[in-house]
């Protein structure tokens, strides 16, 4: 291809940042060891342009779990410095996903960064920076005017040299902006180590070039390479945003070089029309070296990778089955909820789906998408309008549930603990207990299953987010070349560089055993200790039977059966009337012996859920009314609260993941050859 000629002395430099993370407690950690210190270093550089993504997936974390670098991003657009760009919600490789899925990706993105920003981007990061010709109509009829293509690939097309082009397909155009890896693994060794020669010496060339055409070519990074990396290999994140810092009051400085939004890159010399199909350098790359991340053994390259990897063909089957019974369109308030509650649930469980060294069978990551499949039931349920109970296995992890409906409100109950798995609103398509978005660590054992707790040594953070050369609590060392971060880096910078590096290092000490954050433990989850034994597991299997007489508030009930002891069981019944369930639990004790229990039950509460996935921790509050504990929406008012007929003997509050617990403990003496009874009811207000 032969590119037209036009006198030009400036060489146009976009800076990408790509921010993601799936929705877990994690992104606290990623926030905390790179977002915050990050983007203050971006923002103390007013007058350089920054182009910044970030996955839905991680907004939706981050409005819980730490809101500041959302913040951030929004005092950096509102004065103009930075650029947002789209993608698709969950950072699914849109190469090796249904362009089904992919439209859905990208408008559910688009409605996040609208929600969370109030802006419209028009340039689109692609995941995984794996290229097809047929992207072209799915990312620009979504109304992006420009993405990224790596070096590699246009080169395989004919393009010489980093000029902005466009390519088409059909009706549909994108101007494609050059996605430079030299460049990118060479400012990455500035930033980490304070050296920019390479990299000056590498730009001085390219401005060169551009002395009688126009060029632009883009760094495009992971923004965890910019403290998170170093973090997990024991670096202060603080060293790597002081050598950023200065390395962007470099740039700034450099004649023949103009930093620039990707919105305002040249505009394209001529047409790169079809851009041969490409992999992610980085993941071939990986792919080779056994000490990369996300290696994967038995590839020779990432198409080798899609064509033969178990996992990818597992969950392209899974995923087939999960979207048939989808609502691809919905009648009236509730069915338009529920259709959006199903596909924003499947679609959260793609997360990085096609990329290399992450998912696979019980990763709960991607096998999370099942519960899609309670929403897509809900969306029938309200167009039915009529009471009714049925067994199935409305989530579709391979356990039957029961669900009760009076015709306004539908619950789903699991006999895996007898717990509440979901409180739907059939009228209005709301979602009060259910929680499904938060992904949990440890293996995927089922929508149903009671995630257990799971423990990790924590690890030293920043207190501040200051760049800094220096720390009282860290050591500055030297390592020889390649460092311990030669993982990240590709072999040849190391070439003309002779060490020592210096490296802040933390100190290596853990913190002691800490547990992930919890969720999606649902409703009504009994604990029970009886005589100062051990606690019953919360989540084992029981027996149940349909239509007990034990609390006749509607034909339509369930009573699940539970032994405590040999000679102590208990009946928990649940039934549904109006905006009330109602658990009414029956101990009976045969023995001729008094005994003691220690009874904890717990909820998990998110009314109007939808609210608080956009909005974010500052929805939920804990409230009172009447002597009654419970959760409250703040920007709807709706409110659910806990009624016992029996004071409880202390209350708990504690805040998991897109939800607040609250928890009733209970002591009671079972006197010999006794029945006693007890009601909980979870009710909403107003």
């Amino acid at each position: 291809m032969t590119v037209s000629s036009t006198p030009q002395m400036t060489l146009h430099l976009p800076l990408v940042f790509h921010f993601n993370q799936h929705l877990t407690d994690f992104a606290w950690v990623a926030s905390r060891a790179c977002y915050r210190g990050l983007l203050r270093v971006l923002r103390n550089h007013p007058a350089v342009p920054c182009n910044i993504h970030i996955s839905g997936t991680l907004v939706h974390a981050l409005q819980w779990l730490d809101p500041e670098p959302l913040e951030l991003i929004r005092d950096g657009l509102r004065d103009g410095q930075f650029e947002l760009l789209g993608s698709t919600y969950a950072q699914n490789v849109p190469y090796a996903t249904d362009d089904r899925d992919n439209f859905q990706q990208i408008a559910l993105h688009q409605r996040t960064l609208h929600d969370c920003f109030g802006v419209t981007p028009v340039g689109f990061w692609n995941p995984e920076r794996c290229w097809r010709q047929s992207l072209v109509p799915l990312i620009a009829g979504a109304g992006y005017r420009t993405t990224l293509i790596e070096d590699h690939i246009l080169m395989a097309g004919g393009l010489t040299a980093p000029a902005v082009v466009t390519t088409h397909q059909d009706d549909y155009r994108l101007n494609i902006v050059w996605d430079d890896e030299k460049l990118k693994q060479l400012f990455n060794f500035a930033a980490w180590f304070g050296r920019p020669a390479q990299l000056l010496a590498y730009l001085r060339e390219r401005i060169n070039q551009a002395a009688d055409r126009p060029l632009c070519l883009a760094y495009a990074e992971d923004a965890e390479a910019m403290g998170l990396w170093g973090w997990q290999k024991g670096v202060a994140p603080q060293q790597t945003w002081y050598y950023l810092d200065e390395l962007l009051t470099l740039l700034q400085s450099q004649p023949g070089l103009q930093i620039v939004h990707l919105s305002a890159a040249p505009s394209p010399v001529a047409d790169l029309s079809p851009i041969p199909d490409g992999s992610a350098a980085w993941m071939d790359a990986a792919l080779q070296r056994e000490e990369a991340p996300y290696h994967e053994d038995g590839y020779a390259n990432w198409f080798h990778f899609l064509a033969t990897a178990p996992k990818i063909a597992h969950f392209r089957q899974l995923y087939d089955e999960l979207r048939l019974p989808l609502p691809h369109a919905a009648d009236g308030q509730a069915g338009r909820a529920f259709h959006e509650a199903a596909w924003h649930t499947f679609l959260t469980y793609q997360y990085e789906f096609g990329c290399i060294g992450i998912g696979g069978p019980g990763y709960a990551g991607w096998e999370g998408a099942r519960a899609s499949g309670a929403f897509g039931r809900a969306a029938d349920w309200a167009r039915e309008a009529r009471p009714f109970h049925l067994v199935e296995d409305v989530n579709h992890d391979g356990r039957e549930e029961i669900v009760l409906s009076d015709g306004g409100q539908a619950i789903v109950l699991t006999p895996a603990g007898g717990r509440l798995l979901y409180w739907l609103d059939l009228t209005e398509g709301r979602q009060w207990l259910g929680n499904p978005l938060p992904v949990t660590w440890g293996r995927y054992e089922g929508d149903s299953a009671l995630p257990l707790p799971f423990p990790y040594l924590a690890r030293w953070l920043p207190d501040d987010f200051a760049a800094r050369p220096l720390l009282p609590e860290a050591s500055l060392t030297a390592e020889e070349g390649p460092t311990r971060l030669a993982p990240f880096l590709a072999e040849w910078v190391w070439a003309n560089e002779s060490g020592p590096f210096p490296l802040l290092l933390y100190p290596p000490e853990s913190l002691g055993l800490a547990e992930r954050r919890p969720a999606r433990r649902r409703g009504l989850v009994d604990h029970f200790q009886l005589d100062g034994g051990e606690e019953a597991a919360a989540g084992e299997w029981l027996e149940y039977r349909l239509g007990s007489e034990l609390s006749p508030v509607t034909s339509h009930q369930v009573t699940f059966v539970r032994p405590l002891h040999p000679a102590i069981h208990l009946q928990k019944s649940y039934s549904l009337a109006g905006r009330r369930i109602h658990a009414h639990y029956a101990f009976t004790n045969r023995d001729v012996a008094v005994h003691r229990l220690q009874w904890r039950v717990t909820n998990e509460l998110c009314p109007d859920y939808a609210e608080v996935v956009r909005h974010g921790r500052h929805t939920l509050a804990f409230t009172e009314a009447g002597g009654d504990q419970g959760v409250v929406n703040t920007r709807s008012g709706r409110t659910i609260l806990l009624h016992s007929s029996l004071p409880p003997a202390g209350i708990e509050t504690a805040e998991v993941l897109l939800a607040l617990e609250l928890s009733l403990a209970f002591e009671m003496e079972l006197e010999p050859e006794s029945e006693m009874g007890l009601e909980l009811q979870l009710y909403l207000t107003p």
